[in-house]
């Protein structure tokens, strides 16, 4: 299973043996690292990729539309592959997918729709951990890459021991926390 840091948005961030989550927005005609509002200070997608293994699993959280092109740029340019986008609004999704951008579609207890054509599905939880083992193997039977989110980043930390006794009998490809510690 793969350790992905969540809001690794700066190069300063980059941990050689984790994972990388950015969220990435348009500002001024460029893709930034930014989670909320991007200003001038943010780093620029092109710049930090530059500063990761290719090695690395990259966790793209989409925070805006119409970026599908330029992102896809982006990355042939830097050769990167070990990847995956997710959080996209659908018809921005549907657009990624025809331009052969790894995605992932969300699965939460209000979000239940398998979209098709992804290679990835992000596992979310709003209020309580609705899915069990069963449930992730049969999304593994699929084909589908699956990453979950830690319950910390839903000030959940409570129900870390839970999902650990969830996944000890599914091969998951990877976990999005702030405490890799903890995984």
């Amino acid at each position: 299973m793969e350790i992905i840091k969540h809001r690794t948005n700066t190069t300063k961030d980059i941990d050689p043996n984790l994972g990388i989550e950015i969220d990435i927005r348009d500002y001024d005609n460029e893709l930034v690292l930014s989670h909320d509002h991007p200003n001038k200070h943010c780093e620029k997608l092109e710049n930090f990729i530059q500063n990761i293994s290719k090695d690395q699993l990259l966790a793209i959280n989409i925070k805006s539309t119409e970026i599908e092109s330029e992102l896809k740029l982006i990355l042939n340019n830097s050769k990167i592959y070990n990847y995956f986008t997710f959080d996209w609004a659908i018809p921005s999704l549907a657009k990624a997918l025809t331009q052969d951008i790894i995605c992932a579609f969300r699965l939460s207890e209000y979000e239940k729709e398998i979209i098709p054509n992804c290679q990835w599905v992000w596992v979310d939880f709003f209020k309580d951990i609705w899915y069990d083992s069963d449930f992730l193997n049969s999304l593994k039977k699929t084909g589908l890459k699956v990453a979950l989110v830690s319950p910390e980043l839903h000030n959940k930390k409570s129900e870390i021991n839970k999902v650990k006794d969830i996944i000890s009998s599914v091969k998951i490809d990877a976990i999005c926390t702030d405490h890799p510690d903890l995984w």
